[in-house]
């Protein structure tokens, strides 16, 4: 009796016993693709989407470096800056940026600008809205804000007096009032104010003191602090003394970016 009634005989009476190796699908005139080739498919085109992205990300930080350097030259050959600026472009991607002309944020710095006898410590202003030309060789600035530092040390040496006096923020005397003290020879208060688009003043008072007292002592003459010419037409709006320095703050609309 056969164990397999249904399974076809063989010519020697024996049952044909299934195959032990049934036809793959892959090998099947009707299957679908090799799923290992599938997943190389995926690998290689991730691979390349991972080098494109890199070499755009390559372009744009190279094509920034690049404008940023330009605009720097601009600013200090334009400004009569002794040294050139920092220029930093925000925003990601800068292509886009270039291609549409429209830079969304431009931010300029300068360390130790020389203003006649006054070492302005820092120069800082943040430009938004800046349109370039179709030559990309000018831009327009929709608004600009800025900022000069002028340390206390910067002021004690145009006045003369580093080394025997010091000059430090007086809250008593007023918000933007200094006081010059020298030890026990006296002390003279003075105040800080704007008397002209990018001019400052540290106008100082009568002498307190021993110096006071013996008399003969010429008076500290009023410094003026002559801004320079800053990045996009800043004009100095206002000034504040803090415990460092004199910060004088600046700002300008619809000019340009080396006006």
């Amino acid at each position: 009796m056969s164990l397999y009634p249904n399974q076809p005989r063989s010519q020697e009476g024996w049952p044909d016993q299934p195959s032990q190796y049934s036809e793959s699908p892959r090998a099947s005139r009707y299957g679908r693709p090799p799923r290992r080739r599938r997943r190389r498919g995926w690998i290689a085109l991730l691979v390349t989407l991972i080098v494109l992205a890199v070499l755009f990300f390559v372009g744009d930080t190279v094509a920034r470096s690049y404008a940023q350097n330009m605009i720097a030259s601009k600013i200090e050959t334009s400004d009569g800056l002794a040294q050139k600026p920092s220029v930093t472009i925000q925003g990601f991607p800068f292509l886009t940026q270039l291609a549409a002309r429209d830079l969304k944020v431009v931010d300029v710095s300068a360390s130790n600008v020389q203003a006649g006898k006054v070492d302005i410590t820092s120069i800082k202003a943040t430009a938004t809205g800046v349109h370039l030309n179709s030559g990309f060789s000018s831009a327009t600035v929709d608004n600009i804000n800025g900022t000069a530092f002028i340390s206390f040390a910067s002021v004690e040496q145009a006045l003369g007096v580093q080394g025997v006096a010091t000059i430090t923020a007086d809250p008593a005397a007023g918000p933007n009032a200094v006081k010059l003290s020298a030890g026990a020879i006296g002390s003279i208060t003075g105040k800080v104010a704007v008397t002209g688009p990018n001019e400052v003043q540290i106008q100082m008072g009568s002498l307190t003191g021993l110096a006071a007292l013996l008399g003969g002592v010429a008076p500290i003459p009023t410094q003026t602090i002559q801004i320079p010419k800053l990045p996009a037409g800043l004009v100095v709006r206002g000034v504040s003394v803090t415990s460092q320095g004199v910060v004088a703050t600046a700002s300008a609309q619809n000019t340009t970016l080396s006006q």
